[in-house]
């Protein structure tokens, strides 16, 4: 009988390449790309070479977690280095032995089953083993994974399972990173307003200075004497993070690759993204509009319209949009600009049925032409069938089916539920400001109500 291998030997056994434990048969690039412990190659997914960081050794991702014993430690089979409350995807990926993995795949494309079939058996992998994190046919159930030892289910289920994770995190990640950059955009807006201010009280007081220092007269220095006192406030609103009054704020944009520029603003809803203007304008920051927008829902983008009557301000409009539909996303780009028409600055072209169920008003013409324009921008906008609902107080609806493209860009908004008649394209509802629209309808005349700005919320 063979003697016992001591525990260092049996290390040095278990983490030596496939050629040295059978005589060197295999080459060295093809022995560096095989998990010295269960002998199978590394992939991309499932047998992941994972780099145990303090001492470099590399194992695949499955028999790293079977290294884990009590109290989350994990023992080196090869130098018996421990790693204390070890969690297993903290340890990084050995991308150069991945890649070589993935190339020496590629030079045997030909000799090696298709990556839906089991290496070991030539059959159809539909499986996977909870229990072990591998996948399987229905050989490997029989041979190495039997229930009810083995958690068993289909491999789809992981697949989705995997999928519906990778979006959640993608999500949060989304909103987080939202929520990150309005704090962050308010932090700069405000470190810049406070360099601006610091830069006019030295200014100031410096004219102070020379002032009290001509000063000959008790009426010259009384005035010289109130400045000062007025300068020493605003330098202790400054220490103490206050508002202070500063005669410029700072000005922050978002660019857009054409060159166009929008106001960007940190307000009570979070950063609003105005609607392109010249790019003549002056500012402070310019932050890339493609970085904003990526921070916008995709589901459910929201929007903004400002209204005013002549120069009477009425209030704002805010508008939540069902984003998988293109009038919606159509919509958002109006409201920004970005395919070069914009919603600011026209006017509302009516009222329908007003005071009566199903009233509500009609906009969107970007041409001016009196509600007789507004070109849609986006071919196979929806209209009727699955996309009509009835008609409910705040609905966004289109107007004009395929057969009428010229006014594929105007809109209505519903201010009165009427259940007996359908809007035939509705795209979004209004979250806030319905009354500012009921305020508009009121007054006379009609037709000087207008968007006076707009923009897409992060």
């Amino acid at each position: 009988m063979a003697e016992a291998l001591p525990e260092e030997a049996w290390a040095e056994e278990r983490c030596v390449g496939v050629g040295d434990r059978h005589g060197q048969e295999e080459e060295p690039l093809e022995a560096a790309v095989i998990c010295p412990i269960c002998l199978k190659e590394y992939d991309a997914e499932f047998r992941r070479p994972l780099l145990l960081s303090s001492c470099g050794h590399t194992f695949c991702r499955s028999c790293v977690k079977n290294l884990v014993c009590d109290k989350a430690t994990i023992v080196c089979p090869c130098c018996r280095h421990e790693y204390k409350d070890a969690e297993v995807d903290n340890f990084p990926v050995n991308f150069s032995i991945q890649i070589l993995a993935s190339s020496t795949k590629n030079q045997q494309k030909m000799k090696l089953p298709s990556a839906h079939e089991c290496q070991d058996h030539g059959v159809r992998v539909a499986f996977w083993c909870r229990s072990c994190e591998v996948p399987a046919c229905g050989e490997c159930l029989f041979d190495g994974h039997p229930r009810p030892t083995h958690a068993i289910c289909k491999i789809n289920d992981v697949i989705k399972e995997v999928k519906t994770r990778a979006e959640e995190l993608v999500k949060e990640s989304r909103e987080e990173t939202a929520g990150l950059l309005g704090d962050l955009l308010s932090r700069v807006v405000r470190g810049i307003s406070d360099l601006q201010e610091a830069g006019h009280i030295l200014q100031e007081s410096g004219r102070l200075r020379r002032i009290a220092q001509d000063s000959k007269t008790l009426s010259s220095i009384t005035r010289a004497f109130e400045s000062a006192k007025s300068v020493k406030q605003r330098v202790q609103a400054l220490r103490n993070c206050e508002e202070a009054d500063v005669s410029e704020r700072p000005v922050v944009v978002a660019l857009s690759e054409t060159g166009g520029l929008s106001k960007v603003k940190v307000e009570e809803k979070g950063i609003h993204i105005y609607s392109l203007r010249p790019s003549s304008t002056a500012y402070t920051v310019a932050i890339k509009m493609s970085v904003l927008l990526e921070c916008v829902s995709k589901d459910h983008p929201e929007v903004f319209l400002d209204l005013r009557a002549g120069e009477r301000p009425l209030g704002r409009v805010y508008i939540t949009l069902w984003g998988h539909m293109r009038r919606a996303q159509q919509f958002m780009a109006l409201c920004l600009g970005t395919y070069g028409r914009p919603y600011y600055y026209y006017r509302f072209d009516g009222v329908s049925g007003r005071g009566e169920p199903g009233e509500y008003v009609r906009g969107g013409d970007y041409s001016g032409k009196k509600g007789l324009g507004g070109e849609a921008l986006m071919d196979n906008l929806e209209w009727g069938g699955a996309w009509a609902k009835k008609m409910e107080a705040g609905q966004v609806c289109g107007v004009g089916g395929d057969d009428e493209r010229k006014f594929g860009a105007l809109f209505a908004i519903c201010l009165r539920e009427n259940p007996d008649s359908f809007f035939r394209a509705p795209f979004g509802m209004v979250t806030s400001g319905l009354e500012v629209l009921e305020v508009a309808c009121r007054h006379q005349p009609f037709n000087l109500v207008r968007v006076s700005d707009c923009g897409v919320c992060v």
